[in-house]
């Protein structure tokens, strides 16, 4: 009989520290939804900046190719 109760004592203990686990496991995998969010948000907005300056590269070769065009076109 003392065996039966030690194990299920033990089984108890098991349960309990089985239960604040998963507890913490989900405050874990919340914290981590949220901050996948944010990461999502950050490249998100990364990647509009380097299109953007990507963007103004192209804009300022262009730019630049027609006022050498221009250049020799009326100074010639």
């Amino acid at each position: 009989m003392d065996k039966l109760t030690d194990a299920v004592t033990r089984l108890i203990l098991i349960e309990e520290r089985q239960s604040s686990q998963g507890e913490r496991i989900g405050k874990c995998e919340s914290s981590i939804a949220v901050h996948d969010q944010a990461i999502h948000k950050t490249d998100k907005k990364v990647d509009q900046w380097i299109n953007r300056g990507i963007g103004v590269w192209a804009a300022a070769a262009v730019l630049f190719t027609l006022v050498q065009f221009g250049a020799k076109f009326w100074g010639a």
